[in-house]
């Protein structure tokens, strides 16, 4: 009985940390009257290295916001998902660097150790939130590059 409590309990919480992505919204929404654009650059340093994890690839990335206008003050990232087939991998918000280039132009950057094929295509998810609510940025088919 005790088993299947915690098994019950295991999948509620699965469930709850699934994000809900609109995986058919684009790369292009409105915020408080300013349109904004992402545009995803995701890459894997394929450069030989040597000590512990040198087997590990970790998946690079820097999302490009661009707006019409000035972006909230209070906008803040709430959480990346990169989704390839049937799997999907979570990047909390307090897990990426947020950096802005000008008023209308910010990057969010980011490092996971997801596990994706890096030679198929991925599609990216920005949630993003202010005052006004929640909102999700989608770009399909994003390749990963290969840096060496």
């Amino acid at each position: 009985m005790k088993k299947w409590l915690l098994l019950l309990a295991t999948l509620g919480l699965v469930a709850c940390s699934t994000p809900n992505v609109n995986w058919q919204q684009g790369n292009l929404a409105m915020i408080e009257q300013t349109a904004i654009q992402l545009e995803s650059n995701l890459w894997t340093d394929q450069m030989p290295k040597a000590g512990a994890g040198a087997q590990s690839q970790n998946l690079n990335g820097t999302l490009r916001l661009e707006t019409s206008d000035q972006l909230p003050a209070d906008l803040t990232v709430s959480e990346i998902v990169i989704k390839q087939g049937d799997s999907m991998w979570i990047i909390d918000g307090d897990m990426v660097e947020l950096r802005t280039e000008s008023d209308n132009r910010w990057e969010v950057v980011f490092q996971s150790g997801s596990e994706v094929n890096i030679d198929r295509s991925v599609s990216v998810a920005l949630g993003l939130s202010d005052s006004q609510g929640e909102i999700w940025l989608v770009q399909h088919k994003v390749s990963i590059d290969k840096v060496y």
